[in-house]
């Protein structure tokens, strides 16, 4: 294991890949920070550094999905992992070798990402609203799903030989999370009432010149979830480790939901390893 942990490590130093994705990362959290910074003096509102410290974890999911489908697929195309079993390496740690140093390049993104935050978002917006207690259990979670992220789709890149397969299926589902959890995070945001306009005589109407005299009532929201059906959708978003970061960055409800974003993230990260090397042992490499 520590031979291959080397070995993937020395990759790292060159890999064009991963130096890329820490620049567009530390671009991404300059420009949010510049650009808000900028608005807040021309518009003088006051902006909340919690969110934007943040708002970059939103897009691991892609970042982690580019990184292990190419790196580890570049293994697969060079017959490198091939040399490996030849060479005398266990499957097993051929995949968690794989594992590790893919979660290492999501973790070393999530690092850069934070940094930024602190030598920069605090002089510029202050220090969290949030406390410390849940800045570091927020943090955790980032990091948390991060690994997830990794497990995930070094999963689907070692049981899948082909490179441009790999890389297809994991951007894919990298995008479709993420939509699915915008999806959720809309419906669970939905308000329990809203405002409808009526006229005096209870009947709903549009306003115009010649029909001014009307009032707002408020009403039960049609699109508002309820009972078993809202917790279904937030244990989905609890679930999905897109969710999970969606949710850190709006902040909502997040006290109540981390230890189950915890727990998810660890249940995916456990559950997704077992699987990879179950179907990477059997798997017939050619």
């Amino acid at each position: 294991m520590c031979r291959l942990l080397h070995a993937g490590f020395y990759r790292l130093q060159k890999n064009k890949v991963l130096w890329t994705c820490l620049v567009l990362t530390a671009a991404y959290c300059l420009f949010v920070y510049i650009f808000q910074y900028q608005d807040i003096q021309k518009n003088g509102r006051s902006v909340s550094l919690d969110p934007l410290f943040f708002n970059f974890v939103i897009y691991m999911g892609i970042l982690t999905a580019v990184l292990t489908s190419l790196f580890v697929g570049t293994e697969y195309h060079d017959g490198t992992i091939r040399n490996k079993i030849i060479s005398g390496a266990s499957r097993t740690n051929i995949y968690l070798s794989n594992c590790l140093l893919c979660t290492f390049m999501g973790t070393v993104i999530l690092l850069i990402g934070c940094f930024i935050g602190f030598a920069l978002g605090i002089p510029l917006f202050g220090n969290f609203e949030m406390t410390t207690a849940s800045l570091i259990f927020a943090c955790l979670s980032c990091l948390l799903a991060t690994w997830a992220y990794a497990s995930i789709f070094t999963m689907i890149t070692m049981i899948n030989s082909s490179k441009t397969t790999a890389a297809v299926i994991s951007l894919l589902l990298a995008f479709g999370l993420l939509f699915a959890s915008l999806a959720i995070l809309a419906a669970l945001s939905q308000p329990e009432y809203i405002q409808q306009l009526v006229t005096p005589d209870n009947t709903v109407s549009i306003v115009t010149s010649e029909n001014a005299d009307f009032e707002f009532e408020w009403v039960k929201n049609p699109n508002y979830l309820t009972g078993i059906k809202r917790k279904i959708y937030q244990n989905i978003l609890d679930f999905l480790p897109t969710g999970q970061t969606m949710q850190i960055v709006d902040q909502g409800g997040l006290e109540t939901n981390l230890p189950m974003m915890l727990f998810y993230s660890i249940y995916i990260i456990i559950g997704t390893n077992v699987i990879g090397i179950l179907t990477f042992n059997k798997k017939n490499i050619k």
